[in-house]
């Protein structure tokens, strides 16, 4: 009774030996990976060119209210991207001709679609970006047109899979892992938005560079990883043009904006749509907005 006991230790303490030596030589394995993550959806700035007509605005939306299409631009990444993704912004004016402010924007990952089908399915729970932006209203020599430069930076929650297979150095155990995490990636973007105002009527076009966070579906690691290999990503460039209305005379306003993602990583997209309105705060501001 005592002996099987006895050599069952032995093996479990030689194992455990051999696990230990095989991290002290940094010889922990050699791992096959397959990653996905659900990042968000690739937008333009928002604002327009306008001058603000109050102290202070809230926008509320989407910035996406759905897929049209979706495919990949770059094989070797694995991501999923929401359909919707909600978006506010609190800006306040600074002088006549800029404003600054915060944003939150969130994706639902129940809208999300993978690029690729072979990838493994993210279940995280949504991505959020929480950030701050800043615009200027640049008059020109027609009262009516405003150049509008808005500059957004975010940090976005964005949830990934991993599946690591041990395929060499695995201490006699060909072992297998699932690692569900949350990571952080920065989002910068710049806008350019030539805007024309008449009294009840705002039109706008617009180009954007953002980047696109990422990550690499398949790799292999040597060793124990620590890091969530979820990138930055490269700049995308999307082109948009949009339209909004006084909503009667409260001075609420609602908008669309229609925009493509022109060129890009890692993701190509369909037409996409995104709706705002627009709730001014504090009194409105009698003086002429040029």
């Amino acid at each position: 009774m005592a002996q099987p006991l006895l050599n069952g230790m032995v093996m479990r303490t030689s194992f455990l030996l051999s696990s230990l030596l095989l991290l002290s030589t940094g010889a922990c394995g050699v791992n096959r990976v397959n990653r996905a993550a659900l990042v968000p959806h690739m937008t333009p700035t928002l604002g327009n060119g306008a001058p603000m007509e109050t102290s202070a605005e809230l926008m509320l939306g989407a910035s996406s209210v759905a897929h049209t299409t979706l495919g990949a631009t770059d094989t070797t990444a694995g991501v999923e991207v929401p359909g919707t993704q909600a978006e506010g912004q609190a800006r306040f004016r600074v002088g006549r001709h800029a404003a600054i402010g915060l944003i939150y924007a969130e994706g639902f990952a129940s809208t999300a679609q993978a690029i690729k089908p072979n990838q493994p399915p993210v279940d995280g729970g949504d991505t959020r970006g929480y950030g701050f932006t800043v615009s200027g209203m640049v008059p020109t020599a027609d009262p009516r047109w405003h150049v509008g430069l808005n500059f957004e930076g975010l940090t976005w929650r964005v949830p990934y899979v991993e599946y690591s297979v041990c395929v060499d150095l695995c201490g006699g155990v060909n072992y297998s892992t699932v690692d569900h995490g949350v990571a952080s990636a920065t989002q910068i973007a710049v806008g350019v938005v030539p805007t024309y105002s008449t009294e009840r009527f705002r039109a706008w076009g617009g180009v954007t560079l953002r980047n696109h966070p990422t990550i690499e579906q398949k790799g292999v690691e040597l060793g124990v990883d620590f890091s969530n290999d979820v990138e930055d990503g490269s700049f995308n460039l999307v082109l948009s043009a949009g339209l909004d209305t006084a909503l009667g005379g409260s001075g609420i306003r609602g908008g669309l904006t229609v925009y493509q993602v022109a060129y890009g990583a890692p993701a190509s997209y369909g037409p996409s749509l995104a709706a705002m309105v627009t709730i001014p705060l504090g009194g409105r501001d009698p003086a002429p907005a040029h």
